[in-house]
């Protein structure tokens, strides 16, 4: 088995590189979803630099109170290797004493590691944001060492350090927001680990998306040397329903620890019914005696927990009714309409009839993920300048909401060149076989009634293209379409790009 190495990240960990070596104080924030591979891009910019290793302290913060966090600290000075920073463990007994112990070691040239900071947003621990402050200010003017600070959740890293009131507000020096893998650093780990089969890609991508560590699991699970035709069963089987799979907990660790009640009603009901609109939502789970719109939970998860995506069609704005509601991450998606009920069945039954009940379901979650991509790999390569297709409109598609429902509009791909005059319109299927004559007519159906549209008028003397996508077409099914208009995208067409 090829050992695993570091993919992708090479841009900014050369940032990295060139911000601790710049002879000021530096405070940078590093931000990412659970699992995307903060700490590990620490790890390897050591790798890196053989300079750094005794000059690098990590603590991760625990979640707990004020003389917990101090004893945590303590340990971390006294684990690190440095003589300079086990001295300095004795005192640290609260945070104004850890404050202290990080200030004088950033002036000898060390570079501290504070993961999971966003806990210092809670009552029990803000106390030391002011405490940080204080040396932070001091440090500032100074030509050594420096502060990292990581977190999970977007919006507490928000609250406390780029809120106005907030203690620590306008002192970062750099700040650095670590996306998932695209699809050109997915390639390269394909061909890294031998995976060539586009549907072994789209299942990867359908649980996994762009997180290294799911990644990294799998390959610690020898999944990537399972057979394409027993891919998926394999996946969830090690990866999730076998005793002591590595993923057993993890949408409760990494997503689920503080969603109750309605809002765990409203990802529960988005899993099963993923575009509904607001309405549908408000119907379907409201309750006339309710105390609480439901409004403000949907909104919850939208802007401070960003669990849910709110999506508008093309040419339309954020008052639009047309929004459609989606659970953001594909692993949480899965694991709600997948891997929760085989789970749940399977303490019950065999192994082989849970994976038969979940064979379905799965299909359904890869068919929503496959559009999801091909939208996503339209905006990577717009923006790398790859394929022949430059976005000037970032929504990717267009639906209604018609009170009847023989004029609803569904097209899956709407790309927009407004410079070039160019739309091209797109139909996603998780098998090219899918791509048949009843299709075909809806999709063309549906074109002309939305060119029809006001919204399609606006198109008017625009140059159209009707662009078929699937994981994979042979070779007779691209030339079979072509001749009835269609062009065909599949997977290894985007990774020829690359």
């Amino acid at each position: 088995m090829k050992k695993w190495d570091f993919y992708g990240r090479h841009d900014t960990l050369s940032t990295l590189d060139s911000l601790i070596h710049k002879p000021r104080w530096f405070f940078c924030r590093i931000q990412g979803r659970r699992r995307i591979g903060k700490t590990t891009l620490l790890k390897e910019l050591m790798k890196s630099d053989p300079s750094l290793a005794g000059r690098m302290i990590y603590m991760q913060v625990p979640n707990s109170d004020e003389r917990d966090v101090a004893a945590s600290f303590r340990r971390a000075l006294k684990d690190s290797g440095s003589d300079a920073a086990v001295l300095l463990a004795a005192p640290v007994d609260d945070f104004a004493s850890m404050a202290r112990a990080i200030g004088v070691l950033c002036r000898q040239g060390m570079m501290l590691i504070l993961d999971e900071f966003q806990y210092f947003t809670s009552a029990k621990l803000q106390a030391f944001n002011s405490h940080l402050q204080a040396q932070v200010d001091q440090l500032k003017d100074t030509d050594r060492g420096g502060l990292f600070v990581l977190g999970s959740l977007q919006s507490e890293m928000n609250a406390l350090l780029n809120d106005a009131a907030a203690p620590l507000y306008g002192r970062l020096t750099a700040s650095i927001d670590l996306k998932h893998w695209d699809f050109e650093d997915l390639t390269t780990l394909y061909a890294a680990h031998g995976l060539h089969s586009p549907t072994q890609w789209l299942t990867l991508w359908s649980f996994f998306e762009g997180v290294p560590k799911f990644y990294r699991d799998a390959y610690e699970q020898d999944l990537f040397s399972v057979p394409a035709e027993n891919f998926g069963a394999e996946l969830l089987t090690r990866l999730f329903l076998k005793e002591g799979s590595p993923l057993a907990e993890e949408a409760h660790t990494s997503f689920l620890r503080e969603v109750r009640g309605k809002m765990m009603a409203i990802l529960n009901y988005l899993s099963e019914h993923p575009g509904c609109v607001h309405g549908e939502l408000i119907a379907a789970l409201n309750k006339d005696d309710d105390t609480s719109p439901m409004g403000t939970y949907i909104a919850r998860l939208v802007e401070s927990y960003r669990i849910v995506d709110k999506r508008w069609p093309v040419f339309s704005d954020s008052k639009s009714r047309n929004a459609r509601y989606y659970i953001t991450d594909n692993f949480l998606q899965g694991w709600l309409s997948v891997v929760k009920p085989a789970r749940d069945a399977a303490r019950l039954r065999p192994l082989a009839q849970v994976l038969q009940l979940a064979k379905p379901r799965t299909c359904i979650h890869e068919g929503g993920a496959f559009e999801k991509w091909i939208r996503q790999l339209h905006i990577e390569c717009s923006r790398k300048g790859k394929g022949d297709f430059a976005l000037t409109d970032i929504n990717l598609g267009f639906w209604n909401h018609p009170r009847d429902v023989d004029k609803t509009i569904e097209i899956d791909l709407v790309a927009i060149n407004s410079d070039d005059k160019r739309v091209r319109f797109g139909s996603c299927k998780r098998n090219a076989r899918a791509h048949d004559n009843l299709s075909l007519a809806k999709f063309e159906a549906h074109i002309q009634a939305f060119l029809a549209s006001k919204e399609g008028k606006k198109l008017e003397g625009w140059k159209t293209e009707k662009v078929l996508f699937s994981p994979v077409f042979l070779n007779d099914e691209k030339q079979m379409l072509k001749q009835r208009g269609f062009a065909c995208l599949d997977l290894p067409a985007y990774a020829s790009l690359f």
